[in-house]
């Protein structure tokens, strides 16, 4: 079966037609731009989720040009029987500018990194110079072009340009801003964050804010950074969080998307693989499978892997779990064994303040696609709390990783946990107890057990320590027989031991002996070998785990 190119990176929407890629049809955006948008409309969009793709779909719908060059790319698409079709394709200049690469470690790089940007937009109206434009317009337009701007002049260019194109056209431009606040981030990081938030203030609102010679303004981002910071002044400006039902399945794929795709691909026998995996988020409660992850597991034929994870840096995730208060930790044990935590949620983010609150750090998680949403209620401050949950078994390798870096980066170096790992995998449990015991001894400072649950403190611990032995699945607190595992380690590929383990708080005045029995006997009681036994293993080691404070015991059934 001849199959098209599955677009993975690209996201310039001609491309992506004139060369027959797999295209999920998304253009019914455009409709929802005019329809329910505002003059400005924001979408905050975790990464990877197609906001450049729906911004360059967007250029080339509306965008004049001569002989309306564009219309062709929108032959059969769900676009093409909305009312209003003609009245707005291609009838406005467009102003597109991606700022996702605008990275620099100073300020004075990233500012270099957006006149680039800006310098490729003026390149492409440069039809412009032919105009009868004022001097200072075509100094701006000659500065910008050689990279020879001064900060200010950068700061004004987006709406010089838009005062060009209107006299130029004889209408206003729709203006698109992609990834606005990639700077941001990584100003926060790099320490510039004051400088950057007051250069991006001035650049937008020139812009947005009170601009006769704009037609539509669209901005996509991760988070909506908070309106006191950089949204000073923009009242006309209408954001569509996830949390939002309106545009809530343009971003992403919807079941029934992902659905076509995998039976597409001669792959629909793995719906159910693929919904454990990438979906789990809720758009405006509509559920939605990350984009990205589906397109590199068909990709790669099939092969479940945390593909979306491995895109950015997550430094500022780490950080915030390891400095925020304490309830972050502990919010995040449970959320590892698939439970969850109630949370206000806070849509207005500035980065100093995210440390502040744990509100904070569970809305930047939530709105970074490291957790979902669910069940909003009214509390007793008529705030809006959710239930937040961890989406699916990609993201929960996040929170695994960083607990392992705690463990890698503490006294114990890297190479004594793959020496317990390889003895857990050879049956050495002798060794494997001692091992563990190192660890719990010199890195359990992360692990404060005060005031927590012990059991969860362990559990989270051990799922982080055992997120490293990648030829197993690793899994917790699911039903099996008459009950919930602690934890299960499953071959993949089908052969080899799988392990049970059953974890035991050593109670007061309970020897070890009757502790690490009473853990075996559950595990037999409770049938928890069942769902193994179902899939075909016969070879399954049962571990009772006992512990006490910082000291660990191990036994295994006979």
């Amino acid at each position: 079966m001849n199959r098209k190119k599955l677009p993975i990176g690209i996201s310039d929407y001609k491309k992506l037609i004139d060369e027959d890629y797999y295209y999920v049809d998304k253009t019914d955006f455009i409709r929802q731009i005019i329809e329910e948008g505002s003059l400005i409309t924001l979408l905050p969009r975790p990464r990877r989720f197609g906001k450049t793709l729906n911004l360059s779909t967007l250029r080339y719908f509306f965008e004049k040009t001569d002989g309306n060059i564009y219309r062709p790319l929108f032959n059969g698409k769900s676009i093409e029987g909305w009312k209003d079709f003609d009245k707005y394709q291609g009838k406005y200049p467009v102003i597109l500018i991606t700022l996702k690469d605008c990275k620099g470690d100073t300020f004075e790089e990233s500012v270099y990194q957006i006149e680039m940007q800006m310098q490729q937009e003026f390149q492409r109206h440069r039809y412009l110079l032919d105009d009868q434009l004022s001097e200072a317009n075509r100094m701006c337009f000659d500065q910008i072009l050689r990279l020879q701007a001064e900060d200010v002049m950068i700061q004004n260019s987006l709406r010089i340009l838009s005062e060009m194109l209107t006299d130029h056209w004889g209408m206003p431009p729709l203006v698109l801003l992609d990834e606005y606040d990639t700077p941001i981030h990584v100003a926060f990081d790099k320490g510039y964050y004051d400088r950057m938030i007051g250069f991006m203030r001035t650049y937008m609102s020139l812009v947005f804010k009170d601009n006769t010679d704009i037609f539509r303004g669209v901005i996509t981002g991760i988070l909506r950074v908070s309106k006191e910071s950089i949204f000073s002044g923009l009242n006309n400006i209408d954001v569509d969080t996830i949390l939002e039902q309106s545009m809530c399945t343009a971003f992403g794929f919807t079941q029934e998307e992902t659905d076509r795709m995998l039976n597409d691909y001669s792959m629909g026998d793995l719906k159910d693989e693929v919904k454990q995996w990438y979906d789990g988020y809720l758009f405006g409660g509509e559920t939605i499978y990350n984009p990205w992850s589906v397109l590199s597991f068909i990709s790669k034929g099939g092969v479940l892997s945390p593909y979306w994870v491995n895109t950015g840096s997550d430094v500022l995730l780490r950080h915030l779990l390891a400095d925020g208060p304490s309830q972050i930790r502990k919010g995040v044990e449970s959320l590892i064994q698939g439970e969850s935590i109630r949370s206000v949620i806070n849509d207005k983010l500035a980065f100093p303040d995210l440390l502040a609150e744990t509100t904070n750090i569970w809305s930047f998680m939530l709105f970074s696609g490291y957790l979902k949403a669910s069940e909003p209620e009214k509390n007793s401050d008529d705030l809006t709390e959710y239930t937040l949950q961890i989406p699916n078994r990609e993201v929960r390798t996040v929170f695994f990783t960083i607990i392992r870096s705690w463990i890698n980066n503490g006294p114990v170096k890297n190479d004594r946990l793959e020496l317990m790992l390889q003895a857990l995998r050879a049956g050495d449990i002798e060794y494997f107890e001692e091992l563990l015991n190192d660890f719990v001894v010199n890195t359990f400072s992360y692990y404060d057990t005060n005031g927590r649950d012990p059991e969860k403190v362990y559990q989270a611990f051990l799922l982080g320590l055992l997120a490293g032995m990648s030829d197993y699945e690793t899994s917790s607190n699911r039903e099996s027989g008459f009950g919930r595992y602690d934890i299960l380690l499953r071959p993949k590929g089908g052969k080899g031991q799988a392990v049970i383990m059953e974890l035991k708080r050593l109670r007061p005045k309970e020897t070890v002996e009757k502790a690490l029995d009473s853990a075996l006997q559950q595990i037999e009681d409770k049938h928890y070998d069942a769902i193994l036994r179902k899939d075909g293993f016969t070879d399954i080691l049962k571990m009772a785990i006992t512990f006490d404070g910082k000291q660990v015991w191990i036994r295994t059934a006979e």
